[in-house]
């Protein structure tokens, strides 16, 4: 057998695995469903929908907010959906688990999805804490 050969050889059996593993990330997304996080201002005004890496899906603002300084509000999504991208991250690496090998859970990290820790409410100054 030549090293051609060899080399696509090679290339088929990774090719079987990526889509294997494609088979078995969908199965696990077929039973769970889409996998966001979500996360709300403590009297629940602002609420923030994102998908795993923090790509927003939704973004809810209750008249009530309407009155507050712009700027004041734009701080409170993104501290809200940098909350939701760790929920969302956190749940993929979990419903991924079992079907990722360590250096697919890694590759993940690398490409800004890391597993962090969940976080916990937290009383803030002007919209209070966080729901996760």
């Amino acid at each position: 057998m030549g090293n051609e050969d060899h080399v696509q050889d090679e290339l088929d059996r990774l090719g079987r695995n990526v889509a294997e593993t494609g088979e078995q990330v969908a199965a696990v997304i077929g039973r769970t469903g889409p996998i966001i996080g979500q996360a709300a201002s403590g009297d629940n005004a602002i609420s923030v929908s994102v998908s795993p890496g923090g790509m927003l899906r939704a973004v809810d603002i209750k008249p009530a907010v309407l009155g507050r300084h712009p700027d004041e509000v734009a701080r409170e999504v993104v501290r809200l959906a940098a909350q939701a991208t760790k929920i969302a991250n956190s749940r993929m690496h979990s419903s991924l688990r079992q079907v990722m090998s360590a250096n697919a859970a890694k590759s993940l990290t690398e490409l800004g999805m890391p597993d962090e820790p969940v976080p916990h409410d937290r009383e803030d100054e002007e919209f209070g804490g966080v729901l996760s």
